[in-house]
């Protein structure tokens, strides 16, 4: 008797998704793609595509509950949470609930919840106004961030240093919030970095951490990682409990979850926490490090399936880092591509390139797995400006 096969709900169709949908092809599973549409790659080679908005959580539902699936996830994005938390209730699958995957959505009860629990997080208010936000300001030593309680991929977010700031950050934070919620808090000086965290039946199994490339102050926004973290042996006692602390305190299951860190001087504070994989390309990155597929991975814990995890990392260092311009364009020529590195381009001579969310133009990316943990970081970056300012580039 053949079995039948496990139907997986995959969330979105862009660059990001379209690992995820070649892997879940590759896993032989029968594979459901929903997304508004657009010129997304993950379109054209999706077995079964459906046109529907994956932030609407009732349609989504609809066509779930239609195909009958066995698992929904998706990866790189937040604005489908509140659509999978829905399913994972109404199914009874795995994944994250509803009530969760609102608290990894809105800072506010994410920060709620933090506090309720002891994990340590940067000092945080909501704002309704310049005013409230001047008597936050004038109240800390430090300067302070300004961003929309509900929005993903550094929109909106400004870092302030002067009261005579808080005005026009207000008002950007408005722009990318659809509750109108608007929170204020401390600038953390320290070291960002990250960690992919898995998380099956409530319990935290494996934590990955990962060094960050970010663009400089006042939107620190990631461009890059490497796997392992130079500091990783002293980081890890450090930073295990404090996850464990916030998988409790946001309920977060059964999923791939993405965290962001400051190491501040009286220890790391988590930024945020998501209940879906990162984006800039870390399943990339850390699987490489731990030898393992992270979209088969994700899958497979979407679909309620045990999967096998090293106990130890299996594959080598490694750093990627995004190929990118500040403004849409159109290629001329390629720029200079030291073969000792692995390249992905998505674009070649002659073809147009639009900003993405985080408003810029994405060319492909670059990756080091030849070089020693200490120097990856650097070693990516170099080849990375060295593309960028050799690549004719004809601004729009």
């Amino acid at each position: 008797m053949v079995s039948e096969k496990k139907k997986i709900l995959i969330l979105g169709a862009g660059r990001q998704q379209v690992p995820l949908i070649t892997a879940a092809i590759g896993m032989q599973l029968e594979v459901h793609v929903c997304s508004i549409q657009g010129n997304y790659p993950g379109i054209e080679i999706s077995p079964h595509f459906y046109e529907v908005d994956i932030s609407d959580s009732i349609a989504v539902f609809e066509l779930a509950k239609e195909i009958g699936i066995h698992g929904i996830i998706t990866t790189g994005t937040d604005v489908c949470l509140e659509s999978i938390g829905v399913v994972v209730d109404g199914l009874n699958l795995p994944g994250t609930c509803l009530e969760s995957s609102q608290s990894c959505l809105s800072k506010t009860l994410m920060k709620e919840k933090f506090s309720r629990f002891n994990v340590p997080t940067a000092n945080y208010a909501l704002i309704e106004s310049v005013e409230s936000g001047t008597e936050f300001f004038n109240s800390h030593s430090s300067a302070c961030v300004i961003k929309p309680a509900d929005s993903s991929g550094s929109r909106g977010v400004n870092r302030i240093e002067r009261a005579s700031e808080i005005l026009a950050a207000l008002v950007d934070a408005q722009k990318y919030s659809a509750s109108g919620e608007i929170i204020i808090e401390e600038w953390l000086e320290g070291e960002e970095f990250g960690a992919q965290a898995i998380i099956i039946d409530g319990k935290l199994e494996k934590l990955m951490l990962h060094s960050d490339i970010t663009t400089p102050p006042p939107r620190r926004i990631p461009i890059g990682h490497g796997c392992p973290h130079p500091s990783e042996s002293d980081l890890m006692p450090m930073v295990w409990g404090v996850v464990e602390h916030a998988v409790s305190a946001l309920g977060i299951n059964n999923t791939i979850s993405n965290i962001d860190f400051i190491l501040a001087k009286d220890g790391p504070k988590i930024i945020e926490m998501t209940s879906r994989m990162g984006g800039t390309h870390l399943p990339e990155v850390c699987g490489t490090f731990w030898g393992i597929d992270m979209y088969d991975t994700a899958l497979q814990i979407a679909l309620g399936i045990d999967p096998m995890l090293p106990p130890s990392p299996l594959g080598v260092p490694n750093a990627i880092q995004n190929l990118i311009f500040d403004q849409s364009g159109k290629v001329v020529r390629l720029g200079t591509m030291n073969e000792e590195f692995v390249w992905n381009l998505y674009f070649g001579d002659g073809d147009d390139v639009t900003l993405n969310a985080a408003k810029q133009a994405e060319l492909g990316y670059v990756q080091d797995i030849t070089s020693d943990v200490e120097s990856l970081l650097e070693s990516v970056t170099k080849a990375a400006e060295a593309f960028c300012n050799t690549t004719e580039y004809e601004v729009n």
